[in-house]
């Protein structure tokens, strides 16, 4: 097939889960291409059968932004038309899958939509009174969707009062790369000392991914265990942590890193990971942790027990319960046989019900069906 993706280029979810199956769609013979604002920050530019496509803004004296979805609209017009693209994969609906309808409407080859769901764009964007009509309109006229947890799809059903089936197809992980024995010495040491365990958090460090309660909860667990918290990415709470951190009395135990673009670097060096968000309608870090073989403490809403086996894998609390997130913590820290069982069985969890292969299988399924049911709706009526 020729398969056309759209998404963000961002370091978040749905950037890297669309990147991750354009290679694997790639690898198994099908010809992608990818159109995005900039190229995302995991796509091999080098792989066969994988082709990049920047949307250049356009810029006109007489409107102060850029004009973006119209160039992306325009974009999507020119890669169907020169490459004959069987159909367009939008990742995010707003604008994704609405350019996608548009330049469906506009090529001299009308193609299916397929849009999958990722969760802030119908939690959070899809819920802006402005944006809220635009969201069900481009989602109505996908010729399929897909979201990425049970939660996802009943919630869109809930506030989009849609017609149209929607699929779940999990998120994904390649176990090769997130893997337990990609261990780097010299960046654990820079990190904690040797006897020091670890407890890490990934995030953009804004109000949904509920920073505070890392803060608070590691600060409760430290009188317990002499551990460090290690926290990737940035985001706009950064400073108010930081101030949090030396007025809890804990800035000396407490590293931030900063962004980073190989987080399968970082995640295998942690002996917990702890996220306690508001939302999530899946949750690409607790999986990656899990592949890695790190147990985890995680809130318990909405598609993260649908990730992480309460138990087994990690254990799930309230999101603002700092005690029990604590007390997670210190039984994970403090018995290195129990962390190892629940590293093994996230670790066998992540290559069995995630793996990228199933997936993938899953999505070229979608897409032929998306194709047949395209195709009957182009065929004109029987006399």
């Amino acid at each position: 097939m020729k398969i056309g993706i759209l998404c963000h280029p961002s370091v978040g979810g749905s950037g890297l889960v669309a990147t991750e199956l354009a290679h694997g769609l790639a690898a198994a013979g099908h010809e992608v291409h990818v159109i995005s604002s900039e190229p995302p920050f995991k796509l091999s530019r080098q792989q066969t059968g994988l082709h990049f496509h920047l949307v250049e803004a356009i810029h006109y004296p007489l409107f102060k932004d850029p004009l973006y979805t119209f160039a992306l609209t325009a974009k999507i017009v020119e890669v169907v038309d020169q490459y004959q693209l069987d159909l367009v994969h939008a990742h995010y609906s707003i604008p994704h899958s609405l350019c996608a309808y548009l330049a469906s409407e506009i090529t001299l080859k009308p193609f299916p939509v397929v849009t999958t769901i990722h969760g802030t764009d119908v939690t959070v964007v899809g819920q802006d009174r402005p944006l809220y009509p635009l969201n069900q309109f481009s989602i109505g006229r996908s010729t399929t969707v897909t979201t990425v947890s049970a939660f996802q799809r009943q919630y869109i059903q809930q506030h989009f009062q849609l017609d149209t089936p929607i699929e779940v197809i999990h998120n994904f992980i390649d176990a090769s790369v997130f893997h337990p024995a990609r261990i780097d010495r010299a960046l654990r040491r820079s990190l904690a000392r040797d006897d020091q365990p670890i407890v890490m958090h990934a995030s953009n460090f804004r109000p949904v991914k509920n920073t505070q309660a890392v803060i608070k909860s590691f600060a409760l667990a430290s009188r317990m265990v002499d551990a460090r918290l290690v926290l990737l990415g940035s985001g706009p709470e950064i400073e108010s942590l930081q101030g949090e951190c030396h007025r809890l009395g804990i800035a000396d135990r407490v590293v931030f890193v900063g962004q980073v673009q190989q987080v399968e670097r970082y995640l295998p060096l942690a002996s917990c990971v702890l996220q306690p968000s508001y939302r999530e309608s899946f949750c690409m870090v607790l999986l990656e942790a899990m592949a890695c073989g790190v147990p985890t403490v995680s809130s318990n809403v909405d598609g993260i027990p649908e990730v992480v086996s309460h138990g087994e894998t990690g254990y799930l609390t309230a999101p603002d319960d700092y005690e029990a997130q604590a007390d997670a913590l210190v039984r994970i820290l403090a018995d290195p046989r129990l962390q190892q069982r629940l590293g093994q069985a996230g670790r066998q969890r992540a290559e069995t019900q995630f793996s990228t292969e199933e997936k993938i299988q899953q999505y070229l399924a979608c897409y032929r069906r998306a194709i047949d049911a395209f195709s009957a709706q182009q065929e004109p009526p029987s006399a």
